[in-house]
């Protein structure tokens, strides 16, 4: 059987003015670093989930993205987006989850970003908060 490993991390953000416009760039929400570099065939999985916390008449349009930083500096993003849309007429808190597996994962040092992406949207209403974000990587060891 093959070695396995697994990083977690929490975090969060807000809370959060009006976005009409996009942002300057994107905000991270929580991040995990792991190192793979004892694993020679890593599969690596990444699950995130968090609440989202919305104010009364808030309409809102989140686009969350992945940023993979290398030890040596460089960054990608990878996979694709996940997209939290609501509209809330009352303070409410829904769940919002995704998991990805990351099938270019080598060996090696790496840390993965969960961020908002600056094409998002909150209307109406400021004050959108993004609370009990847990991002989990697990890595295991294909050989």
């Amino acid at each position: 059987m093959g070695k396995a490993i697994l990083k977690a991390n929490t975090g969060g953000v807000g809370p959060l003015p009006v976005l009409t416009t996009q942002l300057i760039k994107d905000l991270p929400v929580t991040s995990v670093t792991i190192d793979t570099s004892k694993l020679k065939d890593p599969s690596v999985l990444l699950t995130f989930t968090s609440q989202i916390n919305m104010t009364a008449e808030l309409n809102v349009n989140l686009v969350f993205t992945v940023k993979k930083y290398v030890e040596n500096g460089s960054e990608q993003t990878v996979g694709g987006s996940w997209v939290f849309s609501s509209i809330a007429e009352v303070f409410e808190a829904e769940t919002f989850a995704f998991q990805f597996y990351d099938i270019a994962a080598n060996p090696g040092k790496f840390t993965y970003t969960v961020q908002i992406s600056s094409n998002s949207f909150i209307g109406v209403a400021a004050g959108l908060t993004i609370s009990n974000a847990t991002l989990s990587v697990l890595a295991v060891d294909q050989d």
